[in-house]
């Protein structure tokens, strides 16, 4: 463990015990929640509402989450509404057959077993059993559109602005290649939007009563009780039970429910998303984290105190299967952060203040492996990305489809996309800027994925250095001093030449790389001056253009059409 993580931890232990209930209003309460997120790691997504008094706590709950199978909640709901509105039986037989099966219980069943469509609602929540989710989503349209339709335009309506479910469940032939579907998987929603569900759930405005009614009596019987319930203290209370939907898949743990008792009656959503700790089990970290945190919400609204307290850390590769490839997340120590000069955290010059955590602990790295890759004879080849100011290499994989662009080219290349600092006005490099630190991240990559069976060998082919904003630092300081600059052939640059233009003049003058740029007004000057310098000593070999679109979409308008121009060497074989 870092230093400053083990000392922000004991430091948090040492002031609250988890002994002593926030006191002190909302203010005390999101100390106590970030203290855990930091402590427990990954991305943690809360709102909470006591349903009695109407107080609300929130942290991140307009940010938008992978539901994984939390999702099944929702179509649940439009089941029910189809049920109320006579479109559907819920006594229906449904007979499973061989083409049905899915990872799940009833793939262990025989083929022609019959159930209601309202069993199969019921293993799909109590039980999280993906054939019968399938089983229960293929009636409620005649297309796999249909069926998309009928749940979100029912979400829509019922106020969720951010809630979607993207595809059937184990079925890659249906899923898209849209930016949702790439980042989130089956479903995409928030926190806040999850206790606008609940709480209509709760009032009985969501459908019918009484379909309401049976809705809460199905989710009270849910089987995977180690989140919300685990430290509820249901010995001290007359009455308490929890209605609730979990979900987990890669690095995400999602908790959604009604806690109804005699001391609150709470709607609480909770997210945990890219998490490092992948074990399964009740030790898992983000599961963990999840089970803390709704018992911190606890105390919050009934004054109560006290839960127990455990740490679990582990670290592997998660792969997601998306279309025209699969990405992979992991954690490395030749990431570019934790970083000593962040240590502590960064101070702008303008007052702002960017704490360690969360904005330098992160150590992912995310490699998006095409269809059909294969190393080269010269070894494989590497596309480096280094992200801009607030973002973060997620972000960077959802919003700007350089997995879908390097499909489309058929680009034979592993895409590396390292957290820089996360989420922060800041353009350090961390380990990208100690001598040598580039070539630790590519070996890193690479004995990784040897690792993971994606190549045979840690041998080092062509590689693109891409820098979007404030990611030119990490990338110049690698051409500088990062010591693999002879595989180094080519340099993206996505108005990002704001600094260190004698490192990238330098690279371009010892060997024959080529630098391609596509730059906004506000750096119009800084290429213009660039271009009239080394134009005539390098010729072809700088490639600058101004472009039309603003800042934030340069990436995505040009990453593509720049790899179509790519030599041959890195196109896949046909």
């Amino acid at each position: 463990m870092p230093r400053p993580y083990m000392a922000f931890f004991w430091l948090f232990l040492c002031a609250s015990a988890f002994a002593t209930p926030s006191t002190g209003g909302d203010s005390a309460f999101l100390a106590e929640i970030r203290g855990l997120e930091a402590a427990y790691g990954g991305h943690l997504g809360l709102m909470a509402k006591n349903l009695k008094t109407g107080e609300t706590v929130a942290y991140n709950a307009s940010e938008r989450f992978p539901t994984a199978s939390v999702i099944k909640l929702p179509i649940m709901a439009a089941f029910y509404r189809m049920v109320d509105q006579r479109q559907i039986d819920p006594s229906a037989k449904v007979v499973l057959t061989s083409d049905d099966k899915k990872p799940s219980l009833l793939e262990q069943m025989s083929d022609g077993m019959t159930m209601t469509l309202l069993d199969a609602v019921k293993l799909m929540i109590v039980l999280s059993d993906n054939t019968a989710t399938n089983l229960v989503l293929d009636r409620l349209g005649g297309t796999h559109e249909e069926r998309l339709h009928r749940v979100n335009d029912f979400l829509a309506e019922k106020g969720l602005k951010n809630t979607r479910l993207l595809n059937r469940l184990y079925t890659r032939s249906s899923k898209k290649d849209t930016p949702e579907a790439i980042r989130y998987g089956i479903g995409v929603s928030t926190p806040e939007d999850m206790v606008v569900l609940l709480e209509a759930l709760h009032k009985k405005t969501l459908v019918d009563p009484s379909s309401c009614d049976a809705m809460v009596a199905i989710l009270k019987e849910q089987f995977y009780n180690d989140m919300i319930p685990r430290f509820l203290p249901a010995a001290d209370c007359k009455v308490l039970e929890v209605a609730h939907k979990t979900g987990g898949i890669s690095e995400t743990k999602v908790d959604v429910g009604l806690v109804l008792s005699d001391r609150a009656d709470i709607a609480m959503a909770i997210f945990v998303d890219k998490h490092p700790d992948h074990r399964e089990g009740l030790n898992n970290g983000g599961t963990m984290l999840a089970a803390l945190v709704a018992r911190a919400v606890w105390n919050r609204f009934t004054g109560m105190t006290g839960f127990t307290e455990r740490r679990v850390d582990a670290s592997q590769v998660e792969w997601n299967p998306i279309p025209g490839g699969k990405w992979g997340i992991y954690r490395s120590i030749a990431a570019p952060f934790p970083h000593k000069d962040r240590s502590t955290g960064y101070k702008r010059d303008d007052g702002t203040v960017y704490p360690w955590f969360p904005h330098y602990a992160d150590s992912s790295i995310i490699v998006f492996v095409p269809e059909g890759f294969r190393e080269s004879p010269s070894g494989a080849n590497l596309i480096i990305h280094f992200h801009g100011h607030l973002n973060d290499n997620l972000g960077v994989l959802e919003r700007y489809r350089m997995p879908q662009a390097m499909t489309a080219e058929k680009i034979n290349a592993l895409l590396v996309l390292p957290q820089g600092p996360n989420r922060a006005r800041d353009s350090f490099g961390g380990k990208m800027e100690d001598e040598g630190g580039f070539k630790r991240l590519v070996e890193d990559v690479l004995a990784t994925m040897r690792r993971e069976g994606v190549v045979e060998s840690v041998t080092v082919g062509h590689i693109l250095i891409s820098a979007h904003s404030g990611g030119y630092r990490p990338a110049a300081f690698a051409l500088e001093r990062g010591g693999l600059t002879d595989h180094v052939h080519d340099l993206f640059l996505f108005d990002a030449f704001y600094a260190q233009q004698e490192y990238f003049r330098g690279w371009l003058e010892r060997g024959t790389g080529t630098i391609t740029a596509a730059y906004t007004e506000h750096l119009e000057q800084e290429h213009v001056t660039f271009s009239d310098l080394m134009k005539p000593k390098v010729g072809d070999r700088l490639r600058f253009m101004k472009t039309t679109v603003d800042h934030d979409s340069v990436v995505q308008t040009h990453f593509g059409d720049w790899l179509s121009r790519m030599d041959p060497v890195w196109k896949l074989a046909k």
